[in-house]
């Protein structure tokens, strides 16, 4: 490790999750990477203990398990908010890509796309050292299995690129359930029972397939709130803006105000109860004749939001609506397909008509 950089490795232990803060001496910039909500005080004081100037706040992915301290920690230092580019979001002040080199001082922070886990998961490489939130974990890997996971991908991700790296280069993971700090990429690449050196990608996918783990205790509350930094979500349903001329309300936004606002799935029942789902307690209105009789027949000054597949009928629907003088009436973008890729709760009654 570089004698010119201040190195402090914290631990949350609700979630097991590690904070690292990582700062030039000479210069005093720094960065935070992968903050946790409720440790914030905390970690803003030992920034300011050190006298450090805090440049960067960069989370390894949207995280499913925790609310990121970022937005707070932006607030409060003036620090510039680093994610992915891939889950294309407005609150991040750097969208990063594969490859992009972020300057702290006299030392060069590179980013590497690592996806898998998420399809927005990215290594921070500073020197020796690699910062590999849930891509690779000590002696595991991140699950697969929700926020557009692959474990193609991430095969990919962990041997093609962090693999490729030294096997010297020392792994700081965001994660560890069993009391571990960190480990290397020598000691994973002949030690990591899912990725070692002997295990196929077949062998992977059949491994990651098969782990049934239960589902983040705190992902309804984490996801939503991570796509806004971690920020307060306001508790009114925004007009966030428009898809094709029509009022639209993005997923997290109806996640909060769920069993306040009218919701009407306006698909065929076969869809309603397909493997998507439905939203729970969303009415199933088909278009046409079927939701033209429901509208009729509610309140016009109440909200409500009209749900498809993807996004196209529900357009369809909230023209309906307002036509019919609806006040409030948004379709839900991204309809149901975006609502499942962010792993968001859903029902199924199979025995539904």
């Amino acid at each position: 490790m570089n004698n010119n950089l201040i190195f402090h490795q914290l631990f949350e232990r609700e979630t097991s999750t590690f904070t690292y803060l990582l700062g030039d001496a000479e210069t005093k910039e720094a960065v935070l990477i992968d903050p946790v909500i409720e440790m914030t005080e905390r970690d803003i004081k030992l920034i300011d203990e050190l006298g450090l100037k805090l440049k960067f706040v960069l989370d390894t992915h949207v995280h499913a398990d925790h609310i990121t301290a970022s937005g707070e920690i932006r607030k409060r230092t003036g620090a510039q908010i680093g994610l992915s580019s891939a889950y294309d979001l407005s609150c991040p002040d750097l969208h990063l890509e594969d490859g992009q080199e972020l300057k702290m001082g006299g030392h060069i922070i590179k980013v590497l796309h690592t996806p898998g886990h998420t399809s927005g998961c990215l290594t921070y490489l500073l020197g020796d050292m690699a910062f590999t939130g849930d891509a690779l974990l000590i002696r595991g890997c991140g699950r697969t299995d929700f926020q557009e996971g692959s474990s193609d991908k991430l095969f990919h991700s962990v041997r093609d690129k962090i693999f490729g790296l030294s096997e010297e280069t020392t792994v700081y993971p965001a994660h560890d359930y069993k009391g571990f700090s960190k480990t290397s990429v020598g000691i994973e690449k002949h030690l990591n029972p899912r990725l070692n050196l002997e295990i196929s990608k077949e062998q992977f996918v059949e491994i990651m397939a098969n782990l049934k783990l239960a589902i983040p205790k705190k992902i309804q509350e984490a996801v939503p709130a991570n796509l806004h930094c971690g920020l307060p979500l306001k508790s009114d349903i925004l007009n966030t803006g428009f898809v094709d001329g029509i009022p639209a309300v993005m997923p997290e936004d109806l996640l909060l105000k769920l069993g306040q606002v009218k919701v009407f799935d306006v698909r065929g029942s076969d869809e309603y109860n397909s493997e998507f789902g439905h939203i729970p307690n969303a009415d199933l209105a088909t278009l046409g004749p079927e939701l033209d009789k429901r509208l009729d027949g509610e309140d016009r000054r109440r909200e409500v939001v009209f749900v498809c597949r993807s996004g196209k009928r529900s357009g369809e629907a909230t023209k309906m609506a307002l036509n019919k003088g609806f006040e409030k009436a948004y379709s839900l973008q991204g309809g149901m397909l975006r609502w499942n890729e962010l792993h968001l709760p859903f029902e199924r009654d199979m025995g539904g008509s």
